[in-house]
């Protein structure tokens, strides 16, 4: 169970998209038409079906579990599907699936506790959830809500911003629960990007604690420029740690340094659209596409004419992606994947 749910992170802050290119189905007509925000017919019906069938297994209480409306991880699944929504162009109340959004955002904000995690009863590993939830609510209060509801949330995620920063360990990194004082790669990521979420709408926070995070991905940084699981311990690189490292050091603009540099090659020769090959498939596609979009230029455009095929291709016919941790979240990575182009959240953009 641990090594399905550290397959986990999520996204930054949101902005205003850029304007839209409509691409034909031929390559040389998409290559032509504007590269990074082509979007084709396709992909553009491939979202819509994967969001209807987000809304419709949303439930009453407004959260998603593993597989729709059920499962475990209550609080990872409602925070990653509200993350999908918003991708699509969906707000708090606007849109057509505004109402789905405002109601995940309630019921992440009924289930704080008076620590300042966000979590429920059903949580296994809950730093995870709270990383999600505060990136979403960061996004969503970033899409000029206001307010009451706008209130809330900014009181929210100043609570959990707290509980985070005195959940790190000594390393620079976190664990599973909060009190723990362990580290691992994945939930350092996804405290590191919910962060900078926070940080990106004026929740104050200790620069140190972000900074610190950043040092914990360079100190478990291999020689061949991958990312192995903690920094305590030695052992081979992985490429989904290896794709949300990369992504994370991009994130933060270190685009010069060495570290990110030698991550960067490292990608370019792991990162494989087409294969699952048994490393947490979604998870490194969906942080191996974010860090292909800040590299930019010919390798992304083939990287991601190759990816966006193969997740139109494999869709259910219901609109639903099938894979690892559950529909939800496979679901919700392929509607992340395929709306980057959309540039809804400013991860997508450079």
């Amino acid at each position: 169970m641990k090594m399905r749910l550290a397959v986990l992170t999520a996204v930054l802050c949101c902005a205003a998209p850029p304007c839209l290119v409509r691409a034909e189905e031929s390559p040389k007509e998409e290559a032509a038409s504007g590269g990074f925000q082509s979007v084709i017919p396709k992909q553009d019906a491939a979202i819509e079906k994967a969001v209807a069938w987000l809304a419709k297994n949303q439930g009453k209480d407004g959260s998603w579990g593993a597989n729709g409306a059920n499962g475990e991880y209550r609080m990872a699944m409602t925070g990653l599907a509200g993350l999908a929504l918003l991708s699509a162009g969906n707000t708090p109340g606007r849109g057509p699936y505004g109402r789905n959004v405002e109601n995940a955002i309630r019921f992440c904000l009924k289930h704080q506790d008076s620590t300042g995690l966000l979590t429920t009863p059903n949580d296994g590993q809950q730093m995870y959830g709270h990383g999600f939830a505060m990136t979403f609510l960061a996004e969503a209060c970033g899409m000029d809500i206001n307010g009451e509801l706008a209130t809330k949330i900014r009181d929210c995620l100043t609570k959990a911003a707290k509980l985070t920063a005195k959940a790190q360990s000594s390393w620079g990194g976190w664990y599973y629960s909060p009190n723990s004082g362990s580290d691992e790669g994945s939930v350092t990521i996804t405290q590191v990007q919910a962060l900078r979420a926070c940080a990106n709408i004026g929740i104050p926070l200790p620069p140190k604690v972000l900074q610190n995070g950043i040092s914990y991905i360079h100190k478990s940084q291999n020689p061949d420029g991958g990312v192995r699981y903690t920094a305590q311990s030695g052992g081979s690189s992985s490429p989904a740690l290896s794709a949300a490292g990369c992504e994370l050091l991009l994130m933060a603009g270190q685009y010069e340094a060495k570290e990110t540099k030698k991550a960067i090659e490292y990608l370019k020769k792991n990162l494989n659209p087409n294969t699952t090959r048994g490393y947490h498939d979604f998870y490194t596609n969906f942080y191996g596409a974010q860090a292909m979009a800040q590299i930019g230029g010919n390798e992304w455009e083939r990287y991601f004419d190759q990816i966006r095929k193969r997740l139109i291709s494999s869709q259910g016919t219901a609109g639903q992606w099938s894979g690892d941790v559950g529909e939800t979240y496979c679901t919700s990575i392929g509607v992340m994947i395929l709306s980057m182009p959309y540039g809804y959240l400013p991860i997508f953009q450079k």
